[in-house]
């Protein structure tokens, strides 16, 4: 009887662990590189939502005749931290997220002073648009008068700061900011890296993007220096790092501690050499001049949500100096 053979088709185990190994080697450099990608599409949101920011900004400098100022009110009027990174949030969206109202005295409880109908001035909730004030604007002539919105609400991520931050960790920031008879925290307009924050009521949401206006009556960015001798040596320079510092006092939003130094922009013996670092040009070598020195600076902490470090995000890009 003739005996035949059967073929049979297949892999060995072999072949199958050959095969399998060089997916595994396949995926393990591929992995590095995507992450390298997402980190980089991430950048271009970054910059994109700046750009946003950017022409919103030039936006109100046509409407109002300059920047909003950055100066944190606790140091200059009194009260509770009312920052540059409140002040563009509300500049941009308004307190109530409908538009800038000019009366704004940009102050971190909402009031400003006005004329009334009565003849003399008083302090009022200029963002009062629930109900008619007949001694200074009705309903209609208070929204009839908003400037803005001048950013889309959809892409600048505006949220309160309760929102970001465990109220119970925001340190000296109260809930003042009167929007019309009601209080609530200032605003922030936060970056494109959101995460889940913890707390009750907290969303996901990125880091509190940092704004700072130029001073453009002064010409150094040098703490180190008084250049003008009258004062300290950090108060005439290009822009101030107190402007967001009681923000930076507050820490990552996941920290879960209030911090009592220059925390997370820079150690305390050395907050605004760091904070110079991340802004000047360092390739102006006759006088220190930080980038956009006629205009202002905005800061995203990027991936990490940690400023002053390296994947810190700007309204500029940094020339490396070889």
């Amino acid at each position: 009887m003739e005996n035949k053979r059967v073929s049979k088709n297949g892999f060995t185990i072999v072949e199958l662990l050959t095969v399998m190994g060089v997916i595994v080697v396949l995926i393990g450099l591929m992995v590095p590189a995507l992450a390298l990608v997402k980190d980089y599409s991430k950048r271009i949101q970054q910059k994109a939502q700046f750009h946003g920011i950017d022409m919103g900004l030039e936006m109100y400098k046509t409407e109002m005749g300059s920047y909003p100022g950055s100066n944190d009110d606790s140091l200059t009027v009194g009260g509770d931290p009312y920052c540059g990174a409140n002040k563009l949030a509300e500049a941009l969206v308004g307190l109530d997220l409908i538009g800038f109202h000019p009366s704004s005295s940009l102050r971190y409880d909402g009031m400003s002073t006005v004329n009334l109908t009565t003849g003399s001035s008083g302090s009022v909730v200029v963002y009062n648009a629930e109900v008619d004030t007949p001694n200074w604007q009705t309903v209609q002539e208070n929204m009839g008068a908003r400037k803005g919105p001048f950013v889309d609400l959809e892409k600048v991520n505006a949220f309160r700061m309760n929102e970001v931050y465990n109220p119970a960790n925001l340190g000296s920031f109260a809930q003042t900011t009167r929007v019309g008879s009601s209080t609530m925290y200032p605003l922030v307009l936060c970056d494109v890296y959101a995460q889940k924050r913890s707390g009750i009521g907290a969303k996901k949401t990125g880091t509190p993007i940092l704004y700072y206006r130029a001073h453009t009556n002064f010409k150094f960015q040098d703490s180190t220096v008084n250049n003008d001798s009258v004062g300290t040596a950090d108060d005439d320079d290009i822009y101030s790092y107190y402007d967001n510092e009681q923000l930076l006092l507050n820490g990552m939003p996941d920290d879960g501690t209030v911090f009592t130094v220059q925390k997370p922009v820079a150690p305390l013996t050395t907050p605004f050499q760091m904070f110079e670092k991340m802004i000047v040009n360092e390739n102006i070598q006759t006088i220190r001049r930080p980038y956009r020195a006629d205009s202002f600076i905005l800061i995203s902490a990027g991936k990490d949500g940690d400023f002053g470090t390296d994947d810190d995000v700007f309204n500029f890009d940094k020339e490396v100096t070889e």
